[in-house]
This record gives structure tokens, C-alpha cells and sequence, in this order.
């Protein structure tokens, strides 16, 4: 049957492709960036806009949830440069009293309503330099990759402030040329965008318009030119820092025999960067700091089959890691423990995007027993990458990583490609070989190759992946959990927008597919998650999963099936969340001896609440609670009896004094109940306090004192101590307290 289209929606049409059309003819114009007269000031700005603001930018149009139309609320950009900096001042329209924003910590943007400035300074239409801002110019910046997504490791220093204002708020923000790189010339050809969020709107709204019915963001953005030669100048920077610690653990590894370890830790280091030619940088450590300031963020990985990945923290790998990203990750920076040493080289020339790494290991030399040939030695480690650009957002990248200590070597090598088929669809690939060998043995070698096709649009995408690692493919740098696998994936969605409804956003269905052989053909697993979602306004949620399964394990097959139910929202300003339920069939993977493998009756219960009664003070809870039980009985117990219970329970207490000085309390609680007839798991409980100041005045410089206590249900029992269990936290085993220093030197 016809469906009619009613004259409304015509009249939507029509102006959506009038917008598009105009707005990409307005972005193929340059927009040309004046030199400013003398840095802007923000008061200039609060009571009126200075006859030399720079080249202004309006008709912002949404990008979310209404695809070209106009923002909802009024905005400006304006925008100048100067020798040293580039300028970008916002004046946003509101009524004060629902503008979302608060005084925090560098990068807890979040949640906040936020001005965005897009810089594309090579104007490669494939990535870019991206600056946020809250109303009171809280600092967040991140690269942009197309293909890859945001990297929000990125840290640079630049400047930035914001006011409430009677009718809205003002927000600047002074990008230095020292924190960018870009090609020497003596007209610089950039793209740029600008942009506000509104959260309580789901509002995101750019200038040129941006749609989300193309699969690329940085193509889309403006030309803009400065016309005239801009250079960051002499560009050295030196970071030295201290720590100053003292610790105390029990040493657990033998129950019938633990003592205490003290650990009076004083170390200092520098790091050092040199910018050559504006565009690439070359960073050397010497003992870098690689203290953990803050704990891993809690992850379930109880009874957990393949490893977990924790995110990289230490800021010397942070740092322009987008360099070395691949499909496939090939360089996983955590495999590096315990550096001493190291050197970087990434940057950009013409259409090749270029990085290298050297770097040292103590770690397996001190892990190493006396007598392995590794005792007392450092691994030795490389890692390079080149990547092509070519055509709009499409490249082609080789990379090779080697690890060597005392005879041993394990060597990788791969290529990729990204390949830009039209605005919607879009290819890419990898393929890589390793290579292992040891002293007086022969060579193992193996092989990785990765294929997806992928379609982004506003209501319809689509992705099918394939993956194919051979039994005796090794990468001792990188993140990759199973060998042994071909593996076929597709994901599908479908979401009908709402951009009239008074609450909806956006409804429809999704897929996603996994289905696993090894290299004999034989079926390893498959897996369906086939799940509905519903979006309103207010970042509002709501979905609901229907999970399939079977898994080839210890012999045995198992079938499993479940559900979960899932919803978030930041409806208000002082409380948001989200919350997971669900029920899943899960399997044993650590079994008590004499028993075999079984599959178990699982529920599960996630959530996160953050609850900020004031600008300044922030407390947030994190929950994950895991049941597992018999589905049948087994070993002289019924079925429904408990195998294990886990409780994973974090309450952060943040009071943020300024933008720059906080103060943090975090409380970690694991509780796991195991039944010993039925795993192995050892059970157990801990609660870890984390106290922290810390004044960070900017990426580089900040001054850190912190304290940490460990408790857990154990006593000493007798003469020589024997660890026992105790049904309380009676024990403290481990207590650390330290003060770190760093300051940053530019020359």
C-alpha cells in the first residue's frame, strides 16, 4: 500500500534539503580568520559583543535529535587569532536557572551543558583537534579520528573561562599554536567547526551544518583560512616530577608463611618533548612516573573465560596513542610494565601520518626466577607505524612491533586499510604475521587477518566483521584474547526519529550476531543479542535484550539463553543514572576438583547513580552484584544451590574546591561467597579506602598527596602467623601514603 505523505512533512523535507544544500554551499566558502587586534577578554563579552570579535559564526543546526534543523536555542562563535594563540568565544542564549554546569575537575564534562571547537589543521578530512568547555570553562579535550572514534587521552594545554550571564552564559577559549601541529606555510589551510550541547534537549548543533545521514564528522566540517604565516615557535617542553612513598603489604602468596613488605619508594624522572617543524614531536622519559594516582575503575572478571581489558592510565602511553591504533589492537601499552627508558616519534608529513616507539622493561627480569635466562634482563621493545591518506577519509597503514629479552623475540608485522566508499559505507581491513622464536628451538609463526563492511546513517546501520587468528598467531603486545578462531559478526539497527514528540527521540530494533569456528571447522560458539530501545529526551534509555548462546567448552556443549533490562537517564541536573537487570545462563568456568564444567542459573544487577546536591560536591555509587546457582543437582547438592555471589560496591566522595584544587574519597567493597564443593574460586572480602588531594592546575602540572588503606577478612593466627579467615574485615594488609610533584617547563 502507498503510504501518503502529508503536507507537514513535505514541508519538513523540503526544508531539510534546503538547509543541507544551502548550508553545504555556505561551508565550501572559506571562512577567513582576522587577526585579532589584542587578545579578547571575556567581560568584553558579557555585556555586548566588541566591534573587533573576529569573523562571527551563527545558524547553528542541530545534529541531534533534529537532523538540519535549527538549534533551539541561540548561539554564537567568534573567532581570531593572534602570534601565539587562536580564539574562540561563545555567547550562548539560555535562561540561566536551567543551564546545566558545574565547578570540577579537568574532563568531568559530562552531563554539563558545553560549547565544542572542531580544529582540522591539516585539513585532511580524517581528524581533528577538539576543545569542550562548560559554562564555567571547565576544560575537555580529545583527538578525533574518523574510524576510530574519540580519544579523550589527548591532553594539551590551553586556556579557557566561562560565565553565567543574565540571559545565558560566555565561554572563551585560547588555543595555543605550541599545543597544535599543523604544516609551516604561509597560508594556513584548516577545516573547523563549532558547536554546543544541551543536555537536558539531547541537543548537539554545529556550525556548518553537520548531518548524521554521512558516516564522517571532519569531511563535513568548514574551510577556513589564516592568511598569513603562523608558527608555535620554539617548542621544548621538560616535566620533571617526584613521588615520595611509604607502603606496607602482607605478602599472601603462601598462607602457611606471610610477612610483611615495606616499601619506601622515593623516585624521580623527567619527561621531554621537542616540536620540529610544527608538526611532529619527539618525547624522551627517563624513569617515567608510572604510579597509578587513581585505582582502575571497577569490571566484573569473576569466572571470566578470556582475559579483561583494563584501559591504559600512565600518561606517557596516553599521549598521542591514536599513532599506533589498528583495527585489531596489535600495541597494547599495559604489556609494558616497568620502563626505564624511552623514546617517541609521531607526527605528520604531507599525506603520511608517522610513529615510532623505543623503550625498555625491567618487569620480566624481575619476575624472572634465578636461572631463567631472563633473570636480571630488560625487554627490549619497538613499535612503528605509517599511514597513508588518501581520497576523503580513507588511508592505509603498516605497522611492526618486536619485543626481545635474553634470546627470545617475538615479532609482528601488519597493514590495514580504511576505505571510504561513499558518504554511508564504508571498508576496512587488516592482516598481520607473527613471528616467535627462541634460542635453539625453531620458529612459531602465525598469522591475523580482519575484514568489516559498515554502514552509519541517521536511522539505518549496519556492520559485518570477520576475524580470522590461526592457533600459533602470538603477539606479546598486544590485546588479543583468542587465537585459533574464524569469527563472523553482524550487527544491525533501525531507529525511527522523533523530531516533533514531546518526550521521544528515537525507537526502533537491533541485532547483533557472533558465530565462532576454529580452524579444524569445528564449532567453538555463537551467540544473538537481540535487543529493542526506546530514547527520550534528558539522555532517557530504556531497552530490553533477549540473549541466545551455545559454547563449546571443556568438551561439552551448553546452551544458554537469558534477558536483561536496561535503562539511564540525566533528567535532572542533581541526579543521573543508569541501572542493568538480568537472568542468564552462565557457565562454571572454575570448578571445584573432581567436578566437571556446568552450566548455572545467573542474575545479575548493575548500576550507577550520581547524586550532586551542589556545583561542588559530587558523590556517586557504583554497583555490580552477581548470582550464580545449579540448574541441577550435581555432586550431593540440589539444584538452586549457590555456587558463588559476588559484590562489587564503589562510593566516590568528590568536593571540587575550584576548577583546579579536590579533594576525593573512594571506597572499594568486594564481597565474594563461593561454595567450595562447586569452584575453586577462592572466596573473600576487601574494602579499600582512597584518599586524595590533588591540585592540577593543567595537564603537566598538578601536585598530588594521597592515602591509602586495605582491609580484608583475615587474622594471624599463632607463632610462627598462619593466615585464617575471619567472618569480618579484621586485618589491614596493606597501607600506602605519598606525595608526587610534577611541574611543567615550557621553553
Amino acid at each position: 500500500m502507498m503510504q501518503l505523505t502529508t503536507p507537514s512533512s513535505l514541508r519538513r523535507n523540503l526544508l531539510s534539503a534546503l538547509i543541507f544544500v544551502t548550508a553545504s554551499a555556505a561551508a565550501e566558502d572559506k571562512l577567513r580568520i582576522p587577526r585579532a587586534a589584542h587578545a579578547p577578554a571575556l567581560s568584553d563579552y558579557v555585556a555586548g559583543i566588541p566591534a573587533d570579535a573576529g569573523v562571527e559564526v551563527k545558524g547553528f543546526r542541530q545534529f541531534q535529535p533534529g537532523d538540519g534543523q535549527p538549534a533551539s536555542l541561540e548561539t554564537r562563535a567568534y573567532l581570531s587569532y593572534d602570534d601565539q594563540n587562536f580564539y574562540a568565544v561563545f555567547v550562548c542564549k539560555d535562561d540561566p536557572k536551567l543551564v546545566r554546569a558545574r565547578i570540577a575537575r579537568r574532563e568531568d564534562l559530562p552531563g554539563d551543558d558545553a560549547v565544542q571547537l572542531d580544529l582540522d589543521t591539516f585539513h585532511d578530512k580524517q581528524r581533528s583537534f577538539r576543545f569542550y568547555a562548560n559554562p564555567y570553562g571547565v576544560q575537555m579535550d580529545a583527538k578525533h579520528t574518523e574510524g576510530v572514534g574519540d580519544d579523550f587521552n589527548f591532553d594539551t594545554q590551553w586556556t579557557s573561562d566561562g560565565k553565567l550571564t543574565a540571559d545565558g552564559y560566555v565561554v572563551m577559549m585560547a588555543i595555543p599554536f605550541k599545543s597544535l601541529r599543523f604544516r609551516s606555510a604561509d597560508v594556513q589551510d584548516w577545516g573547523v567547526s563549532v558547536g554546543r550541547i544541551v543536555p537536558r534537549l539531547n541537543e548537539f548543533s554545529y556550525w556548518p551544518y553537520i548531518t548524521q545521514r554521512q558516516e564522517a564528522f571532519v569531511p563535513q566540517m568548514a574551510a577556513a583560512e589564516i592568511a598569513a604565516p603562523v608558527s608555535a615557535g620554539r617548542n621544548i617542553q621538560l616535566n620533571p616530577y617526584a613521588y615520595l612513598g611509604r607502603s606496607r603489604a602482607l605478602d599472601q602468596s603462601d598462607p602457611t608463611r606471610p610477612g610483611w613488605q615495606h616499601d619506601n619508594k622515593n623516585q624521580a624522572g623527567l619527561d621531554a618533548k621537542f616540536v620540529l617543524a610544527d608538526a611532529f614531536a619527539v618525547d624522551l622519559t627517563f624513569n617515567p612516573d608510572f604510579s597509578e594516582v587513581e585505582s582502575d575503575e571497577p569490571q566484573v572478571i569473576i569466572d571470566q573465560r578470556y582475559e579483561v581489558q583494563f584501559p591504559e592510565k600512565r600518561p606517557f602511553f596516553l599521549e598521542n596513542s591514536g599513532f599506533f591504533a589498528t583495527p585489531q589492537q596489535l600495541f597494547f601499552s599495559r604489556r609494558i610494565i616497568d620502563p626505564q627508558l624511552g623514546a617517541r616519534i609521531t607526527g605528520r608529513t604531507g599525506n603520511w601520518s608517522l610513529g615510532g616507539l623505543l623503550m625498555n622493561d625491567e618487569a620480566p627480569g624481575k619476575l624472572a626466577a634465578p636461572g631463567d635466562p631472563a633473570y636480571g634482563k630488560k625487554a627490549r621493545i619497538t613499535v612503528a607505524r605509517g599511514q597513508r591518506d588518501f581520497d576523503t577519509d580513507s588511508n592505509l597503514g603498516a605497522m611492526v612491533t618486536d619485543r626481545r629479552i635474553a634470546g627470545h623475540a617475538n615479532t609482528v608485522a601488519g597493514a590495514d586499510l580504511r576505505w571510504k566508499l561513499d558518504e554511508n559505507w564504508v571498508a576496512s581491513g587488516q592482516a598481520a604475521s607473527s613471528r616467535t622464536s627462541d634460542s635453539g628451538a625453531p620458529d612459531s609463526t602465525g598469522s591475523l587477518a580482519y575484514a568489516e563492511l559498515r554502514r552509519t546513517d541517521r536511522s539505518f546501520n549496519y556492520a559485518a566483521t570477520y576475524l580470522d587468528v590461526s592457533r600459533r598467531f602470538e603477539s606479546e603486545l598486544a590485546f588479543i584474547p583468542r587465537t585459533d578462531i574464524r569469527q563472523l559478526g553482524q550487527e544491525a539497527s533501525y531507529m525511527w526519529n522523533f523530531t516533533d514528540a514531546p518526550w521521544l527521540v528515537s525507537t526502533g530494533p537491533s541485532i547483533k550476531a557472533l558465530y565462532t569456528k576454529d580452524h579444524d571447522g569445528q564449532l567453538q560458539d555463537w551467540s544473538s543479542d537481540a535487543w529493542y530501545t526506546v530514547k527520550g529526551l534528558r539522555a532517557t534509555t530504556f531497552e530490553a535484550h533477549r540473549l541466545d548462546a551455545h559454547e563449546l567448552y571443556a568438551g561439552q556443549r551448553f546452551h544458554k539463553n537469558g534477558y536483561q533490562l536496561a535503562a539511564s537517564t540525566e533528567w535532572f541536573d542533581w541526579l543521573n543514572g543508569w541501572v542493568k537487570v538480568g537472568q542468564n545462563d552462565v557457565i562454571n568456568y572454575v570448578p571445584a576438583a573432581g567436578t566437571q564444567a556446568a552450566l548455572g542459573d545467573a542474575r545479575s544487577v548493575s548500576a550507577n547513580i550520581k547524586f550532586t546536591p551542589h556545583p561542588q560536591f559530587r558523590v556517586e555509587q557504583t554497583l555490580f552484584w552477581n548470582d550464580l546457582r545449579t540448574k541441577s543437582g550435581m555432586v550431593g547438592v540440589g539444584a538452586g544451590t549457590g555456587v558463588y555471589r559476588e559484590l562489587l560496591s564503589r562510593t566516590k566522595f568528590n568536593y571540587q574546591y575550584s576548577r583546579f584544587l579536590s579533594a576525593h574519597l573512594i571506597l572499594d567493597y568486594t564481597n565474594l561467597r563461593t561454595n567450595s564443593q562447586l569452584t575453586a574460586l577462592p572466596g573473600g572480602k576487601q574494602l579499600t579506602a582512597d584518599l586524595l588531594f590533588s591540585y592540577l592546575l593543567s595537564p603537566g602540572t598538578s601536585l598530588f598527596a594521597g592515602y591509602t588503606d586495605r582491609q580484608e577478612n583475615l587474622q594471624l593466627v599463632g607463632n610462627p602467623a598462619l593466615l585464617e579467615r575471619t567472618r569480618g574485615l579484621e586485618l589491614h594488609t596493606g597501607r600506602k601514603a605519598f606525595i608526587k610533584l610534577n611541574y611543567l617547563f615550557q621553553l
